[in-house]
């Protein structure tokens, strides 16, 4: 049953911000910064399970060396813009 205007749905004034994304920008940084994103732990934090495992993968690979260099991305596009992203495509908050 979908029942419409009764405002049941309604998120103004309950501090929920569609827009942005429930994960935190932080704590994806502090993840990158453990051994430079190696381990794509901030990949799984946000929800990208697919990228993390295949970073995770090409690390094991490459020896870690392809690896450092995603890490490294992702800790410059998470510190030094807003573009990274959540499984949603919703900017970390």
């Amino acid at each position: 049953m979908i029942v419409t205007g009764d405002g049941l749905n309604n998120n103004r004034g309950s501090g929920v911000d569609s827009t942005k994304s429930t994960k935190k920008k932080a704590v994806a940084i502090l993840l990158c910064l453990i051994f430079f994103g190696v381990f794509g732990l901030h990949r799984f934090y946000v929800g990208k399970i697919k990228s993390g495992g295949a970073l995770l993968l090409i690390s094991f690979v490459s020896a870690g060396f392809f690896g450092v260099i995603w890490g490294l991305y992702d800790l410059f596009t998470l510190v030094f813009t807003n573009n990274f992203t959540d499984a949603d495509g919703l900017p970390l908050s």
